[in-house]
Parts: structure tokens; sequence; C-alpha cells
């Protein structure tokens, strides 16, 4: 027999009905977007930062497929609410790179779609069209495959790595575990956490606390890494600070300390750390306080999200 969990009320959760019956108990209010952007027209194509944005997704992909509409660039398919778009969005804006947007609608079941499943088999976002092949548009998904990708290919066309990517061997292999971490278990669990939380069709508070409880523990993992990146700079900076006493110059503030920005592989922002910021963004969700909780995650995440590319990106979900 199967009997539906205990709510925090008890078994039942029945508001005093009194008659012995089930009642599922009721979920937390929804909340209304992870990123709550502005709501397109319905068929109209809009202009924001850089690339062009549409809620008629099936649309557009089928102008797509008729060749009627000749893309330029890029083409990402999303939705509005995915934070695994938005890590592609922000790579494409760190990169220089031009491209379209077009938002898939959920509710219609557009992820779905023959169209859809014919570029991604898995039916999820994100999705992303490359469009500047010679010979034939190239179909990408998995947000990690994605990122890779438009690296590799802007090393190829201008000879040198950008700056969120390296031709060193050793800082390859660390910034993809960082990412390969990032997508197998920092996502999954958070993504999770929200659906046990928002979406499930009945309270399942062991499921929530299951994932909120994972996603802690990887955070943890961060912290511990940013932690030990802060105590080796202290250690440079105060060798700065005696070198500059020595020498009878004025040494530097304490703040810079505390302020500088630390990051997962070396001393610049790669894609390892671009990978975390958007789900970093919506955590607060599921309870989990960054700056309480883990204070260098959280500092690590505001340096990040300050970036120019970043905030390009962001800035048509109307969070920026």
């Amino acid at each position: 027999m199967c009997r539906v969990p205990s709510g925090p009320s008890g078994p039942a959760n029945s508001a005093g009905s009194g008659n012995g019956s089930f009642q599922r108990p009721r979920q937390p209010e929804r909340p209304r977007q992870l990123f709550s952007g502005r709501s397109g027209s319905s068929g109209v194509a809009q202009e924001g930062s850089g690339h062009v944005e549409s809620t008629n997704g099936v649309r557009r992909l089928r102008e797509f497929f008729s060749g009627d509409r000749i893309p330029e660039g890029f083409t990402l398919i999303s939705h509005r609410s995915a934070p695994n778009g938005f890590k592609v969005a922000i790579v494409l804006s760190e990169l220089g790179y031009k491209y379209d947007t077009i938002l898939l609608d959920f509710a219609n079941g557009d992820q779905k779609s023959p169209e859809f499943l014919s570029i991604n088999p898995n039916g999820r976002v994100p999705a992303l069209i490359d469009h500047t092949n010679p010979e034939q548009s190239v179909t990408l998904w998995e947000s990690g495959s994605i990122i890779l990708y438009l690296v590799e290919k802007k090393t190829r066309e201008e000879g040198i790595c950008p700056s969120i990517w390296t031709e060193n061997l050793v800082e390859q292999s660390q910034i993809m575990s960082w990412l390969f971490f990032q997508t197998s278990g920092h996502s999954p669990m958070i993504g999770q956490a929200l659906h046990f939380k928002y979406f499930h069709s009945m309270s399942v508070p062991s499921a929530i606390q299951r994932y909120t409880d994972e996603v802690r523990r990887v955070y943890g993992v961060l912290e511990v890494a940013l932690s030990e990146k802060r105590e080796a700079l202290i250690m440079e900076l105060d060798r700065e600070n005696a070198a500059s006493y020595s020498a009878g110059l004025t040494p530097m503030s304490q703040s810079r300390y505390f302020d500088t920005p630390v990051w997962l592989v070396g001393e610049r922002a790669t894609i390892a750390d671009l990978c975390f910021v958007t789900w970093n963004y919506v955590v607060d969700r599921i309870g989990i306080d960054l700056k309480a909780e883990f204070p260098e995650v959280y500092k690590w995440t505001k340096h990040v999200m300050q970036r120019p590319a970043v905030m390009r990106a962001l800035k048509w979900s109307g969070d920026q």
C-alpha cells in the first residue's frame, strides 16, 4: 500500500478535514521565474544585449529548417528560466560571438517538438547551432560540451587561447575537472532540490532535504578550494608587504587581502568559474544563503557577476 509521505503538520496534512482521508500537502508557492525576464510579445523578436530573443520558439525553428530566415553567427536555443542556457550565453558574450536566442515555451511542450528533438534528441535546453561552418551548420547540445566547443573554436580561429581558456595541459585538466563537477554534481542537485520544493506533484520533505544537503556538500568542496586559494594569496601579499616595508614604501591596504578575487584555476577567471555562476544565482530559492554559509563562494560569485560580459549576457533576463 502506497502512503502519502508525512508533511510538516502530520501524515495527512488534512487541514482539519476530520474524515480520515488523505490530502496532498500544499507545495510552496512557485517562483515566478528563476530568472525573472520580461515576456516578449508572441512571435515578435526583441533586440537586447547584442542578440535577439523570441518566445515563439517552434515557429523560429521552422523558419530555420525551411531556410526562410538565414541566421548569422550562432543560434542559442534556451528557456527564459534556464541557468544552463545562461551559462552558454555568458561564454558567447565573453568570446565576443554574435548570436541569436530562441526561447522555447515549456508549457506548450516546445522542448519535445519534432523540430527541437532533431537538434537535441534529449529534448532539453540549451542547444546551440553554429552557422559559421562553411560546409554545414553544426548543432551542439549539453552545456559543458557547448562551452568546450566554443573556447576551442575561438582558439583555432585566432591562433591564441582566449583568457577564459588555456593551452596548458595541466590547467586544461583542472578546468575540465571543475566543469564536469559543475555539470554532474552542482547543477543537477540544485535542479532536483528546486523540482521537489516547487514543482513535484506532492510534498516530499525527505527528497528536498536529501538534495539540499547534497548541494551544501558541493558548496563545501568549492569553499575549501577557494579558501585555499585565498590563503595562498594572503601569503603572497604578506611577502609583498614585507618587501614594501623594507624598502620604505607604504604597505598595501589590508582590505586588498580580502577584496582581491581568487579563481578556481590559475590567477584569472576561466570557464571553470563562469559555469557555476548562474546556478549560484538561484540557490537562495532552496534556502541556502551563500553569504552566511559559504563566504568565499559568495565573494567569488560577486566577482564573476561583475564581469561586463556576464552582465551583458544576463541583461535581457531582467535581472541585471
